[in-house]
């Protein structure tokens, strides 16, 4: 679950709940362990201001991060759908692959690039800060958002897809092989490489008695090894689909029905006696009035459903969630999969042609996968 927190350059920045755990480990970890330890003259009160400051600039280094990614995407034409801080930083959310190595290469090294230049800009100022003789709270500050700018960078420049180094990796791979799906498949297994490498050392870790880091190590490596995973799963499914309207994957035609049907006829003459979960409700003289799903069907208490007409409760087909039949299967997934409609209506010329759903359209990858097309 997450919420819109606005837009920075054209871009809808959404914040997961899981950002606001994180955000409460981090200001933890730095108010109790990293500042009274590097700096034990701070009190109880400047080591979890600080702390707070440090975690909040940090995520917004992160954001910065993610903007440049969205920035280089943009300038090629790729599609996106904004960004989304979440537990483990941020991710930018696109619909669509690089189409050239070298388009991979330019969007996944400017996000290193830009940490990096973070960095270097916190040091720059911290060293004014000491040069000033400015309150060591600030300097501390500073110091710290330096080292884990720097530090981010380095750890997304390892070689393991979905890591930014591992999409350096896929962009020289796929240069070398010609084939995206041969990179990715290859980066995705040294992403899990590393990831399995992560949580190992995190399990020695735990055993040495270093309980908080072992673990944080384990929970970053399953991470990576699921992400890997799933970046390739995606990678197949897109290009399975790549160039498939979202005609090919509908469901047949949505039967019409007439407004005077009450919903005790529809539920046993249409919803048990077929797979068509949406009705297209239509006057007497067939002109369409609106749309009937199961989900309207399931609002009406069942004691009601022998005297409520479809049409008093049928809603405009904009009501429903829509697409167009010319646009790709993989854009019409991309939707429902991120939890908006279960089901999409296909329309064409204002005219509703029939329904997707997930189902439909990974019924039509696999048997394109089946058939080798």
């Amino acid at each position: 679950m997450s919420f819109r927190l606005g837009r920075v350059a054209g871009f809808a920045i959404d914040v997961d709940l899981s950002w606001f755990l994180i955000l409460a480990l981090v200001t933890y970890s730095l108010a109790a362990g990293y500042f009274p330890h590097f700096y034990p003259e701070f009190g109880i009160g400047t080591n979890w201001l600080v702390a707070l400051v440090a975690a909040l600039l940090l995520f917004a280094s992160v954001l910065a991060h993610e903007l440049m990614h969205s920035v280089v995407a943009r300038r090629y034409g790729i599609d996106l759908e904004g960004i989304t801080l979440f537990m483990f930083g941020g991710v930018a959310k696109t619909t669509a692959e690089p189409r050239t190595p070298q388009q991979e290469l330019a969007i996944a090294a400017v996000g290193p690039a830009t940490s990096l230049l973070i960095g270097a800009l916190f040091w720059a100022l911290g060293m004014l800060a000491i040069g000033a003789q400015a309150a060591h709270a600030l300097i501390a500050l500073l110091g710290y958002l330096s080292l884990i700018n720097i530090a981010l960078a380095a750890f997304n420049l390892l070689p393991g897809f979905p890591l930014d180094g591992g999409r350096v990796l896929r962009a020289l791979l796929w240069w070398g092989t010609h084939s995206l799906e041969r990179a990715t498949r290859w980066a995705s297994y040294s992403g899990q490489a590393i990831g399995y490498v992560l949580m190992l050392s995190g399990v020695f870790g735990v055993f040495g008695g270093s309980l908080l880091g072992g673990l944080w190590r384990i929970f970053i490596g399953w991470f990576l090894v699921g992400a890997a995973q799933a970046s390739y799963e995606q990678v197949v499914m897109r290009r399975a689909l790549s160039g498939v309207s979202v005609r090919r994957a509908m469901l047949p035609d949505i039967a019409p029905v007439g407004r005077s049907l009450t919903v005790q006829e529809l539920v046993e003459e249409y919803l048990l006696a077929t797979d068509i979960g949406a009705f297209t409700v239509v006057a007497a003289d067939g002109t369409p009035e609106g749309i009937i799903t199961v989900d309207d069907v399931r609002a009406v208490p069942r004691e009601e459903w022998a005297n409520t007409t479809v049409g008093a409760i049928a809603k405009p087909p904009q009501a429903e969630g829509t697409i167009q039949s010319t646009r790709d299967a993989w854009e019409a997934l991309i939707r429902m999969s991120a939890g908006q409609p279960k089901r999409l209506l296909v329309v064409s010329d204002g005219h509703v042609e029939g329904v997707v759903t997930p189902e439909s359209i990974l019924r039509l990858m696999h048997r394109r996968m089946q058939l080798g097309v």
